[in-house]
């Protein structure tokens, strides 16, 4: 299955279709007693390094990759894009997350009869979840929640000449695997918080599964802006005939959250 990479346009299109949804600060709105709506939105920064298997090639074994956060900067083809979002109303949530980047590095060769790979990748997920806060206390609130998440993903890789010619070949798949999980948020002295976020899907349907894990601190500098520092890792593993993308990403993630 052959897929052509997102252009500019559509990525634009796509982060405002699905924007207001889930996950990357995984602090809730403060006031679940307040009337009305209540919404958020945090773009962030997510300096994630990429490490495992991935495949275009039907007729040949998969290529590794392993780029380590610090090295990310380097191996990014353009530029990123992170966004997240909340709207809740009462007890009641929608939470959201887009990712949108395009990575390029070298992998490993699928055999001797080549002398070096390249991959390009182009790489997409959305979540969009509903969510219940289950406690809500003074001293901490936790949220239970259950959606979706989307993944696009387009490899390409380009076989160096060896015993045999060059090649090249790009194969993108698209799938979504149901999700759930929670978070937990916590104040801490002088303005701090503390926030944990979880989650997990696929459930080994179609070999799928997901799942990740967030830890983090923030500041509240208003109080509509807050900012966060934590760590995330996610791990996905999908398979679709030639197609391979059984990989994990983890790495520091910065992010703002505008309340109103």
């Amino acid at each position: 299955m052959m897929r052509r990479p997102f252009t500019t346009r559509q990525t634009l299109g796509i982060l405002l279709c699905v924007l207001g949804v889930q996950q990357a600060d995984a602090q809730a709105l403060d006031d679940s007693t307040a009337p009305g709506w209540r919404f958020s939105v945090t773009p962030y920064f997510w300096m994630a390094g990429l490490k495992g298997d991935v495949g275009a090639f039907s007729a040949l074994p998969p290529s590794s990759i392993d780029v380590s956060f610090a090295d990310i900067f380097s191996h990014l083809d353009g530029l990123p894009a992170f966004v997240a979002g909340e709207a809740w109303h009462g007890q009641w949530g929608l939470l959201g997350d887009v990712e949108y980047l395009t990575l390029k590095a070298n992998a490993s060769t699928p055999g001797p009869q080549f002398s070096g790979a390249t991959l390009k990748q182009w790489n997409f997920n959305s979540t969009l979840a509903g969510a219940y806060r289950v406690v809500d206390a003074p001293q901490v609130s936790v949220d239970a929640f259950v959606g979706t998440r989307i993944f696009y993903v387009d490899n390409r890789i380009d076989l160096s000449a060896a015993a045999i010619p060059s090649r090249s070949a790009s194969l993108g798949d698209t799938w979504a695997n149901a999700i759930a999980g929670a978070r937990v948020n916590a104040p801490l002295p002088d303005g701090f918080l503390f926030n944990a976020y979880a989650d997990v899907g696929g459930f080994g349907i179609s070999s799928d599964w997901t799942w990740q894990i967030y830890g983090g601190v923030g500041y509240r500098f208003k109080s509509w802006l807050t900012a966060y520092a934590g760590y995330r890792y996610l791990d996905v593993h999908h398979r679709d005939g030639g197609f391979l993308y059984d990989v994990h990403e983890q790495g520091p993630q910065l992010s703002a959250r505008i309340s109103f």
